[in-house]
């Protein structure tokens, strides 16, 4: 099941549509990864396939910048110290 389909368990809607968008960005890249496995790839298909994980993992590597953490930061201050 994808994560868009289950709700998220952190207070911050912003931060909820984030980890949404990464764990679909990481679907993607999952999905590019297995296309480079298949056999019999022509050269154009590994160029095209590969040109899409590169775009994939500059989205990333953006997507998890300073603000993300920070979101996840505070989101993580909320938590208490203990389960009770």
């Amino acid at each position: 099941m994808q994560i868009r389909d289950r709700s998220l368990s952190v207070d911050s809607s912003t931060l909820s549509i984030l980890i949404a968008e990464l764990g679909s960005e990481c679907q993607n890249v999952t999905a590019l990864i297995h296309q480079l496995q298949l056999p019999h790839l022509s050269a154009r298909q590994q160029a095209e396939i590969l040109a899409e994980l590169l775009a994939a993992t500059i989205h990333l590597n953006v997507h998890c910048g300073e603000d993300f953490q920070s979101l996840i930061a505070q989101e993580m201050e909320k938590l208490p110290d203990d389960e009770e």
